[in-house]
């Protein structure tokens, strides 16, 4: 039996619902120190559940617009960066990278998707909003401090990763058969 499509005013409140609790989490949980780098993550996987229940295609477009007004609304640029960067569009082309057949190719994969990424995002930092304190923050590190950031980096990212795989299995069993009980 085919799917069937959902009705408009479905697709245009789940979108809108999740892009604003996407943009919520990256406006408030980036003024809690600690959050500064989780923001961006959860606000990741709200989009990665328009992914799960309307497609790519919703999702994608939610993720440019809550991009955009992370840019305009959160004045934390360095978690709106790794947002529009890698934690934003992550989530949804997850299952893209799953589908290559050798677990050290997909996980290569990764990991040098987030180096570039990251490399990418802290270049758009420095050289054009000017963030030249995040290189004299490193400064302590000595002449490694990109380095080291960028391993520890990789290591949340992986970690990340790990999670998002256990999620959906949990977002299956216990969050969507609840959702679709509340839909009918």
């Amino acid at each position: 039996m085919p799917k069937k499509k959902p009705h408009i005013s479905y697709i245009v409140s789940l979108c809108g619902i999740m892009s604003a609790v996407s943009l919520v989490m990256m406006f408030f949980l980036s003024m809690i120190p600690a959050f500064e780098y989780i923001s961006p993550a959860v606000s990741g996987m709200c989009l990665w559940i328009v992914n799960e229940r309307l497609g790519a295609k919703y999702s994608v477009m939610c993720y440019c617009v809550v991009g955009l007004l992370c840019l305009f609304i959160s004045p934390y640029y360095e978690a709106n960066m790794m947002f529009i960067f890698l934690l934003g569009w992550y989530p949804i082309a997850r299952q893209y990278f799953m589908e290559l057949p050798n677990a050290l190719l997909r996980w290569a994969v990764k990991l040098a998707v987030y180096a570039a990424c990251a490399i990418a995002c802290y270049w758009v930092l420095i050289n054009l909003f000017g963030m030249k304190q995040l290189l004299e923050d490193m400064g302590e590190l000595g002449e490694y401090g990109p380095w080291i950031l960028l391993g520890m980096g990789a290591v949340a990212f992986v970690l990340y990763d790990v999670f998002l795989g256990l999620f959906k299995p949990f977002y299956d069993g216990v969050v969507k058969p609840k959702i679709s009980k509340l839909m009918k």
